[in-house]
Order: structure tokens, then C-alpha cells, then sequence
């Protein structure tokens, strides 16, 4: 997978833990319970489970966790790398925005979309123009 840039990977991830998604079946969730448990209590305890949003936080934090829950992370994956593409043209294009009006927001619970939105008057109008894409992006 290709590297990102780190505002563009914050600005990626915090949009990502709220794409919506088919997600891991039943099953998957089960095994990444019982291999990440401690990984997610430590590293992802306030990420909302749903829509593969406790995966992607297991891979953002690929080099706090062990071999065992990377490897069902990655496995439970399924179609991140899609979801990731889908974000990542409007996250790349909002990034300096995000940096500018975000940065003391906290990612996650739609907070970066809310203060975007809080901004689109101030925003470049590229980025203003994305940010209802960046609602259909949030829709549970």
C-alpha cells in the first residue's frame, strides 16, 4: 500500500472511521475480539464499533500491536484499501484545510466533517465543494 503523508493519513483515518461499509462478518469480528482484545481496549476504546472503523484504528496502530491481531486485522480488512482509495482524492484535497481550521479537533465522531462544515465559508473551494461528498462519505 502506498505511504501517505501524515496530515493526509489523519486526515485519511479520521474520515475512514466513518465510511460506511459491508464490514467483516459476524465470524471476523469475533476473532478480531479474541486476538486484539487488549490491543483495543489500549489502542481503540473510544473508536464507535461499525463499519470497519475498529479495523482501521488496529491499523493505524499496526506497530503497537501484536503479530497475531495484525494479521486478523489484515485479514478482516476486506475492502479497506477500496474505502481508502474513495477517501483519499478528498482527503488529500482538504488536507491544508483540515490542518488550518481542524488541527485542534479531535478525529473521530464526525468532529473533523463538523468543523469543516463549521468552516465552508472559509474553506478553498475545492475542498468547499467536497465537503457534501464528505456527507455521503459519514452516512451510517
Amino acid at each position: 500500500m502506498q505511504k501517505l503523508s501524515l496530515p493526509l493519513l489523519i486526515a485519511t483515518i479520521a474520515i475512514l472511521m466513518f465510511v460506511p461499509a459491508t464490514g467483516p462478518a459476524h465470524a471476523q469480528a469475533l476473532v478480531i475480539e479474541k486476538d486484539c482484545g487488549a490491543e483495543i481496549s489500549a489502542h481503540c476504546s473510544t473508536v464507535r464499533p461499525g463499519a470497519g472503523r475498529v479495523v482501521a484504528c488496529l491499523i493505524a496502530h499496526e506497530d503497537k500491536i501484536s503479530p497475531r491481531c495484525r494479521m486478523s486485522a489484515y485479514l478482516a480488512s476486506g475492502d479497506l484499501d477500496e474505502r481508502l482509495k474513495a477517501v483519499r482524492g478528498p482527503a488529500k484535497t482538504c488536507s491544508a484545510d483540515i490542518l488550518q481550521y481542524c488541527s485542534k479537533v479531535q478525529a473521530g465522531g464526525g468532529r473533523i466533517y463538523d468543523c469543516l462544515n463549521a468552516n465552508k465559508s472559509t474553506l478553498t473551494d475545492a475542498c468547499r465543494a467536497l465537503v457534501p461528498q464528505f456527507q455521503k462519505l459519514l452516512g451510517d
